[in-house]
């Protein structure tokens, strides 16, 4: 499914973090499976004017997707943006770009922040996680069970980040040492719909460059710096030989730390590093995808608001993804139609037949949808 989004003047009303606390959206945000579908999904929209919180905000209620900004990224900047028929993941990949931020996706939440730290991020999450998990670790089964336990975590606008990580650790019955590297700020209410300790607290930690490691048997924590070097060893698997394996890695990934240990294949890097290896080395490695065409028209949904925008100007940013208008001009001009008739619209997960009744009716015209092709005349 498409969805147009925010076509010309987007006008939203979404809370602003001076206007005092408030909870964030009451959205049945999606979580595993339908949470990654979701991200695939197309959308389309033009933004203009419009604060970069604001903007993520609103796709975030529309799309059912929790969106997190980071707090070192401005969220009053304005962003004009222009995105059409790009799944939701490249289009608020594009958008992070305006303000020179980029995208991690961590389970269930979209992190948009600064470069190193997105680049960080899962890694910090995966680290924690198997230090759970590991053989030796201390910590009781028990115990690595709550903690790997999903939970909603949410906070309100103008919360101090202490006293959310206070939360969090109180959620997961953890105690805290070293609070006082994480300096005094207010936050912008946020809600994670569902994460284990080790996500909810690496997405609060990151925002200070900060991390931390399990202490007293799983029962509490330690703030540290990120080390300099965020890295993961792994093995990966393979059906070559080991050293057409590794030639393969390093031609692909020449700044990897990879080596060869006997028959194994032994990498350092990111998890992004590691699931591009694991694609780079699979047998079943999936051919370069098929672009897809645009949409058929009523596979598509609209979701706008704008105020005294010209018909042709409507018509001029369909044509963008690739809708053809078919008419006589002739008979529109006998029939005194003007096409640069201004229009007031607002519309909530529109089909294609309620967007265009909505567009061309104040004007007199019927159409009809083929495909990609909408044919209009004077009503008769």
């Amino acid at each position: 499914m498409v969805t147009i989004i925010g076509l010309f003047f987007a006008l939203f009303s979404v809370g602003q973090v001076g206007s005092g606390p408030r909870e964030p959206a009451p959205v049945d945000f999606l979580t595993g499976a339908r949470f990654h579908t979701e991200l695939d999904q197309a959308t389309s929209g033009t933004w203009t004017n419009v604060e970069f919180r604001d903007l993520l905000n609103k796709l975030s209620v529309e799309r059912r997707v929790a969106i997190l900004l980071d707090r070192r990224i401005d969220p009053t900047v304005r962003v004009p943006l222009d995105i059409v028929n790009r799944s939701l993941t490249e289009g608020i990949q594009e958008i992070a770009r305006k303000v020179e931020a980029e995208v991690s996706i961590p389970e269930n939440v979209v992190y948009v922040g600064p470069p190193a730290a997105v680049r960080q991020v899962r890694t910090l999450i995966e680290l924690r996680t198997a230090e759970l998990i590991a053989k030796s670790t201390p910590i009781p089964e028990k115990r690595r069970t709550e903690l790997n336990r999903r939970h909603p975590v949410a906070w309100v606008d103008l919360e101090s980040p202490g006293d959310i990580l206070r939360r969090v650790a109180e959620q997961f019955q953890l105690k805290i040492k070293g609070e006082d590297l994480v300096p005094y700020d207010l936050w912008a209410g946020c809600r994670l719909p569902s994460a284990t300790a080790a996500e909810a607290l690496s997405i609060i930690l990151i925002q200070f460059d900060l991390t931390f490691s399990w202490t007293d048997g799983g029962k509490g924590i330690e703030l540290l710096p990120i080390p300099k070097t965020v890295v993961i060893e792994r093995r990966p698997r393979f059906k070559s030989k080991a050293a057409d394996a590794l030639k393969a890695i390093q031609e692909e990934f020449p700044t990897l730390d990879a080596r060869l240990e006997g028959t194994e294949v032994i990498v350092k890097g990111t998890i992004e590093d590691h699931e591009a290896i694991a694609l780079l080395l699979s047998p079943n490695k999936p051919k370069k995808p098929v672009e897809k065409g645009p949409a058929p028209l009523r596979q598509r949904t609209f979701t706008l608001k704008f105020e005294r925008v010209p018909v042709r100007a409507v018509m001029k940013k369909l044509e963008e993804s690739s809708v053809v208008f078919v008419y006589d001009a002739a008979a529109l001009e006998a029939a005194g139609i003007n096409l640069d008739q201004t229009i007031d619209l607002q519309l909530e997960k529109a089909t294609a037949d309620e967007f265009l009744k909505a567009v061309f009716s104040p004007l007199k015209m019927s159409f009809e949808i083929d495909h990609l092709t909408v044919k209009l005349a004077p009503k008769k």
